[in-house]
């Protein structure tokens, strides 16, 4: 029993660090500036003779929670193969009907509130595709909710220096969403062939451990690296510390780089005393 709440507790936090890395991909390159937006604002406006998408509200919490009820719906209904074939046939005829309607100019029919609700569904489309992959551990759908996230937010504006803790915050839920889903679907495979134990809970909490343990301790170095720089500002030159080239994007990497030698040279150093202490024993 034990062993089923650790597994159900991977399934949340997955689905929650699911929908925290959209939101601070979204954050880092806003949604106006997209790739994705701009090539699906080509499509409508060829389309319709309009500007759809800048009529629509392009809130991507609304997007987020609309991918979320779908995903939800996805696998309630997956748990009967019939109900579930049954919707999606209604749904995609539903789909197909309004697209012909729009062909033979059908009046009566909505068309700005579905093409809201449809703009919603391609904006929450990872996270409705990474709760399939969640919960009924499809590591194919997993694979494809990850390449959307990096996808779709992506533009041509680029990201500038006070924009690190945004970015850390989206390296942190995305890779606790890859690790925790994919780990998942491993360890409940592993349910099938190995009994549940006290050894097998030990494996899951072993896992858990492990991953926030360096999850945290890599976005915590990397913090440090990123003030050092502003250390490294008070006490270089003047002339030095407001050059350009040392408040660019370069010059901050010079530094983040500088931090981790030095970091690793006290490593070596610790290393090499704790090994030496070891064999004096």
């Amino acid at each position: 029993m034990q062993t089923s709440n650790t597994l159900a507790i991977m399934q949340s936090v997955a689905t929650l660090s699911l929908m925290l890395s959209l939101s601070f991909a979204y954050l880092i390159n806003p949604l106006e500036d997209s790739l994705f937006l701009s090539a699906l604002d080509g499509f409508t406006s060829s389309l319709y003779n309009s500007n759809v998408i800048n009529e629509l509200n392009t809130s991507v919490i609304a997007g987020i929670l609309v991918g979320l009820f779908l995903g939800t719906t996805n696998v309630l209904l997956s748990s009967s193969k019939k109900i579930y074939d049954y919707v999606l046939i209604a749904i995609v005829s539903f789909f197909v009907l309004i697209f012909f309607g729009y062909v033979f100019s059908v009046e009566w029919i909505p068309y700005e509130p579905l093409q809201q609700v449809l703009f919603w569904v391609f904006i929450g489309l990872p996270v409705s595709t990474g709760m399939v992959g969640i919960w009924q551990n499809k590591v194919g759908n997993l694979a494809v909710s990850a390449f959307l996230i990096l996808s779709m937010p992506l533009g041509l504006t680029g990201n500038t220096n006070e924009q690190i803790y945004p970015i850390l915050g989206f390296v942190f839920s995305f890779i606790l969403y890859l690790e925790l889903s994919y780990g998942h679907a491993r360890y409940s495979r592993l349910a099938r062939v190995m009994a549940f134990s006290k050894e097998y809970e030990d494996v899951l909490v072993w896992f858990l451990t492990t991953l926030m343990v360096t999850v945290a301790f890599t976005m915590i170095l990397t913090s440090l690296a990123f003030l050092f720089h502003d250390l490294l500002g008070s006490i270089l030159p003047y002339s030095f510390s407001n050059s350009i080239e040392y408040n660019t994007i370069y010059g901050q990497a010079l530094s983040v780089l500088v931090f981790f030698m030095l970091w690793s040279v006290i490593q070596i150093l610790f290393s090499r005393g704790y090994l030496a202490r070891q064999v004096e024993d």
